[in-house]
């Protein structure tokens, strides 16, 4: 097992998408592909340690390459001709042999991706270990599960929080399943057909990539921009989860359910004006941070629609998808990590909520105690019409139950009232919370030791 590395802060991946971070990306990848070109006897090697020695932003010059790109508009061609100038003799005429725009740019990006990618699934990790908890803490807790935003049956609510943990698996098996498509190098050329190499283009498109800790493709098609649409989507997939579970959260908190709180401790101040106040913090931004990073998945299918072999205004969706989503992806993450770590029960608060209903939310387990004698259909009806009564006159339902016709004789009022306890009606509740324990604390360290021990520009094992 590696050592554990914490998460980084999301400013550092939002840095992972800054200019200058995106610029070294490309010199990366321009210094990646003339060591590859070297090794493939394509240019001279001792050319390829000259420009990786050289392609260092810092080298070239951030304001430099600014300035030139204002004037050419073409920042990969602005990159290339300060990375050329740069070098020593003849080895800056070897800069970007046979490549384009798109290979350096959209491989770059890749790059980044896979980073930011590592951290997130690091924060994967810390959310499954804080549900791992509340599934073993609260496996026993009796809660009131809602439907159709009304009381249905008694949970618990270490069970709710082992529905929760399911979700995030499916996640981690996504993300998984879907990391080899996704983290691949684009690099093919002008057209993606490898025309100004010849023959080694293949070879090339493999070392080059593999070179990278990246994957590669068969026809590295300029126009074959799916692998970033389906990480977009997925993304959008977990932020849909974390809104799901936030907006939950949220309407617990208010004053008529009660249900929990977040913990921020007493410097915290609610509102601005009603000092009786206390807001949520955290909830409110893991379901805003969300609904920004779903917001991006239709611009994701846009992107991944370019015309014939490729178009330069598909490119630049792409571009500015992938700098936007990642970073508000690994918030959002950091945030859910942050909002459970804060989440604390209030017993009473869900004592009182489960007494709303009573025994009404047990009629399910009365109905089932009477059916193998009365029928299933019957036995629902007497159950059905002595809670209408109940709620009309206040009666004792289980009085009003072994009272109706079809059932006098054959039940006793204890019996019933038994079987409309609604602690005791929890179904598999503890078993299914418990069961799910183990899965998410293995999975959660399944997941850091696959980002610690990925390095930061090596691949995603």
């Amino acid at each position: 097992m590696t050592e554990n590395v914490p998460p980084p802060a999301p400013a550092e991946i939002a840095a992972l998408f800054s200019r200058q971070s995106v610029w070294q990306s490309w010199l990366d990848v321009e210094s990646a592909l003339a060591a590859t070109q070297a090794e493939l006897g394509m240019i001279p090697a001792e050319a390829a340690r000259e420009i990786a020695a050289r392609a260092r932003l810092e080298t070239i010059g951030e304001a430099a390459l600014a300035a030139d790109i204002a004037k050419t508009r073409a920042p990969v061609v602005s990159l290339v001709r300060l990375l050329s100038r740069a070098c020593a003799g003849e080895a800056g005429g070897f800069v970007h042999w046979g490549a384009t725009t798109q290979n350096v740019v959209q491989t770059g990006r890749v790059l980044l991706m896979r980073r930011a990618h590592a951290a997130l699934m690091r924060r994967l990790a810390a959310i499954l270990d804080r549900l791992a908890g509340f599934a073993e803490a609260e496996a026993g807790t009796v809660t009131v599960a809602r439907t159709n935003i009304r009381h249905a049956l008694p949970i618990t609510f270490g069970f709710k929080a082992g529905g929760w943990i399911e979700e995030f698996l499916r996640h981690e098996e996504r993300f998984r399943e879907a990391a080899p498509r996704v983290f691949r190098a684009q690099w093919g050329g002008a057209v993606g057909a490898m025309h100004a190499v010849g023959e080694a283009g293949p070879e090339l498109n493999r070392r080059l990539a593999a070179r990278l800790g990246l994957g590669w493709h068969e026809i590295p098609s300029r126009a074959g921009l799916d692998t970033f649409a389906e990480y977009v989507l997925l993304l959008g997939m977990f932020a849909a989860t974390c809104g799901k579970i936030a907006r939950d959260l949220y309407v617990m908190m208010s004053d008529e359910f009660g249900e929990v709180i977040e913990d921020l401790g007493e410097e915290v101040i609610g509102s601005s004006t009603m000092p009786h106040k206390v807001n949520s913090k955290i909830a409110v931004h893991v379901i805003a941070l969300s609904a920004r990073v779903r917001a991006q998945v239709p611009l994701a299918l846009e992107a991944m629609q370019p015309s014939f072999e490729g178009d330069g205004a598909n490119n630049q969706m792409l571009s500015a998808l992938i700098d936007q989503a990642c970073p508000l992806a690994y918030e959002l993450a950091a945030q859910m990590d942050e909002l459970l770590a804060a989440i604390r029960l209030r017993p009473a608060a869900i004592g009182r909520n489960l007494a709303m209903s009573g025994a009404f939310m047990a009629s399910e387990n009365a109905m089932m105690a009477l059916a193998p004698l009365l029928g299933r259909t019957v036995a629902h009806d007497i159950v059905h019409q002595a809670i209408a009564e109940a709620v009309e006159t206040g009666g004792d339902l289980a009085t009003l139950i072994a009272a109706a016709p079809d059932a006098a004789g054959r039940f006793d009022a204890a019996m019933v009232r038994d079987a409309l306890d609604p602690s005791s009606y929890i179904g598999q509740s503890v078993a299914l919370a418990r069961g799910m324990v183990g899965p998410a604390r293995a999975a959660a360290a399944r997941l850091r030791d696959r980002a610690n021990g990925s390095a930061s520009t090596g691949p995603l094992a």
